[in-house]
């Protein structure tokens, strides 16, 4: 193996190697994304509930009023939040998305490359080889006529 394809083989190792660090970013990141739209769902499906309480209950004093609505404000501001966080890892994961497949496309390029190159030294081989054949025939063929053999 030539110097050139060594180069280019190293290359496609290092390659790999933030390849697979790239894959394993997005896999955290889609988990991450998965975990913050869980805890939304979760959010939103308590607030639906903590808003029917005060409807359930036939006397509630107004202290008891002003301190559910007050939570019910801290759930709207905990649910704004974490839409945020979700919006927040969805950009991550497309960024992560986007990483991976530059990654991917940098190895089929190298890949690519060191194809191309070692298909090129074949052929150079080859003619090298077809080169010292034909001499050898030749050299052969003077013996012959010269009567050497």
């Amino acid at each position: 193996m030539s110097n050139r394809l060594q180069r280019v083989q190293k290359l496609i190792e290092l390659a790999e190697v933030e390849l697979d660090q790239a894959a394993q970013t997005y896999s955290y990141m889609q988990n991450k994304l998965a975990d913050a739209q869980t805890q939304l769902i979760s959010l939103e499906e308590y607030q639906g509930e903590y808003a029917k309480k005060p409807s359930s209950v036939t006397h509630i004093s107004p202290i008891q009023l002003q301190t559910h609505n007050a939570f019910a404000d801290k759930l709207v501001q905990a649910l704004a939040a974490q839409k945020n966080q979700v919006e927040e890892s969805e950009k991550m994961l497309e960024l992560a998305q986007q990483a991976w497949v530059e990654k991917r496309s940098r190895i089929k390029v190298l890949e690519a490359l060191f194809k191309r190159i070692e298909s090129n030294e074949i052929v150079k081989l080859n003619k090298q080889e077809q080169h010292m054949l034909d001499e050898l025939a030749t050299q052969k063929h003077i013996q012959k006529k010269t009567g050497f053999i």
